[in-house]
């Protein structure tokens, strides 16, 4: 069993203890409740042979991810497995488990692709070099490189519900061109002149400072460029069009907000509403709990 399939499972099962056992990890972690008294985020972890664990309790567990794997006990409350992390350098680069895919410390970029089987995305620069994403059906794999692109530590993370929803909305985005219906054109220009930006304008006028005519201007154009080029994917039926121009407006409002500040939670609320409804105006089929502007939005 990879270290990807003990995602999921009862700290109780068979599986998670002798993993807890061959990492020198402890068997009942220190709990910790949120202010419900939940578990959630309990972590086992051994510095010395560089393994870190979390697990979260069934009540916290079961919204985010679903049913775990095998027998559990709802009533205990009892602890799921939903992270592990990996630093093989910690352990004099000997890993006290055998990494996934067969990857090994000090695999350059090319390697780690050619063994996961996709490319690495969504690069970022660290205080340790560079981290990378890869995504799979049932779990997210962090892999960090160092400043010479070799494999330093690994991390895996189950999927979250949405995250799944919105990885299952991205595979079949070519499928959905049969569902992008043109003749909603007209509504899609009624609903995109219908932007929050009246709603800004009166908390302005009212003495909220947060906003100016500058920064409410910006968004103005942002928006009104957003609902002129979904009019445009509709018309050429482009399910993956309408993903992408709204991926470029979520992108285009981080900088904005960058700039002025403007975006709290009452106006994060509004836009996501806004944004929302005319991605589903065109026909585009989203899961009732899918947020299509978290992948990119930073505000």
């Amino acid at each position: 069993m990879q270290l990807q399939d003990l995602l999921g499972r009862p700290i109780h099962s068979k599986e998670v203890k002798e993993f807890l056992a061959r990492c020198g990890l402890p068997s009942n972690p220190t709990p910790n409740y949120d202010s419900y008294g939940n578990l959630f985020w309990v972590r086992a972890t051994n510095d010395e042979k560089g393994v870190d664990s979390v697990f979260t309790g069934y009540v916290r567990y079961a919204d985010m991810y679903g049913e775990p794997i095998g027998s559990y006990n709802k009533e205990k409350d009892q602890l799921i497995l939903h992270e592990i992390s990996v630093y093989p350098e910690k352990a004099g680069g000997n890993s006290v488990v055998d990494l996934p895919f067969g990857l090994n410390l000090g695999d350059d970029k090319k390697t780690v692709e050619e063994k996961i089987g996709k490319k690495l995305t969504g690069k970022c620069k660290t205080d340790y070099g560079f981290g990378y994403d890869a995504f799979f059906e049932e779990f997210r794999l962090i892999v960090a490189l160092n400043f010479d692109e070799r494999l330093s530590w690994i991390r895996l993370f189950k999927l979250e519900l949405h995250e799944k929803e919105r990885a299952r909305l991205k595979a079949r985005l070519r499928s959905q061109n049969k569902n992008i219906d043109p003749s909603r054109i007209p509504e899609i220009q009624a609903l995109g002149a219908k932007t929050p930006m009246a709603a800004w304008r009166k908390r302005m006028a009212e003495g909220d400072d947060m906003f100016s005519e500058q920064s409410i201007a910006a968004v103005e154009a942002a928006l009104a460029s957003y609902a002129q080029t979904l009019c445009e994917a509709t018309q050429k039926k482009s399910a993956s069009a309408v993903y992408s121009r709204t991926a470029k407006l979520v992108k285009a409002l981080n900088k904005i907000n960058d700039k002025y500040g403007l975006i709290e939670t009452v106006e994060r609320e509004e836009l996501w509403e806004w944004i929302d409804a005319l991605v589903r105006k065109t026909g585009l089929e989203l899961g009732e709990d899918v947020d299509i502007t978290e992948e990119w939005r930073e505000w």
